[in-house]
C-alpha cells in the first residue's frame, strides 16, 4: 500500500474541517432575530403571560432537548434560538429532556419570564430563570423559533 501524498493528506484535512463545520452550523438556528420580528409577534391573550425560552451558546450544538414545561413539550433547545408559550397565571415547572434540574416560577396576566437554556458538562441542558432586562436583551438577537407548541 502506497502512503498518501502530503497534499491529498491536506485535502483529507480540509474536507474533514467542512463537514464538521457544516454539520456545527446546521445544528444552530437560522432566520430573522426576535428584534426584527417583534412587530409581527401577537401579543399573548386576554389574561395569558408569556414565557420565553432561549439558548444563546452553540457549544454542544449537536444536542437539542425537547423543553418541558409543566411535564409537556412546548419546543427544543435550539443553539442561537429563542421560542415563546403563552400560558395561564400559575405556577410552572421547566426543564428539558437532557437534564433532572428543573425551574419553578410563578406567571402573572401580561407578565414576561426568561428561561436561558444553558449547556453544562456532562451532556446536560439545563434551564435558569433570569430577570427580564437580561433574558430580553440575550435573546433579542437570537433566531425567533416561533411559538411553543400546545
Amino acid at each position: 500500500m502506497q502512503p498518501l501524498a502530503e497534499g491529498s493528506n491536506v485535502k483529507i484535512i480540509k474536507l474533514f474541517c467542512s463537514v464538521v463545520l457544516l454539520a456545527f452550523l446546521s445544528a444552530c438556528a437560522t432566520g430573522p432575530s426576535l428584534k426584527e420580528s417583534a412587530k409581527s409577534i401577537p401579543p399573548p391573550g386576554a389574561g395569558m403571560g408569556r414565557v420565553f425560552f432561549y439558548r444563546t451558546i452553540v457549544i454542544g450544538a449537536a444536542y437539542t432537548p425537547d423543553v418541558l414545561l409543566n411535564g409537556e413539550k412546548v419546543g427544543n433547545a435550539v443553539p442561537r434560538g429563542v421560542f415563546y408559550k403563552d400560558v395561564p397565571p400559575g405556577k410552572y415547572a421547566a426543564t428539558t429532556t437532557m437534564t433532572s434540574e428543573i425551574v419553578n416560577f410563578d406567571i402573572g396576566a401580561g407578565e414576561k419570564k426568561y428561561i436561558k437554556l444553558h449547556y453544562g458538562f456532562g451532556f446536560r441542558i439545563y434551564p435558569e430563570l433570569v430577570d427580564a432586562t437580561t433574558g430580553e436583551a440575550e435573546a433579542s438577537e437570537l433566531s425567533l423559533m416561533g411559538p411553543g407548541k400546545s
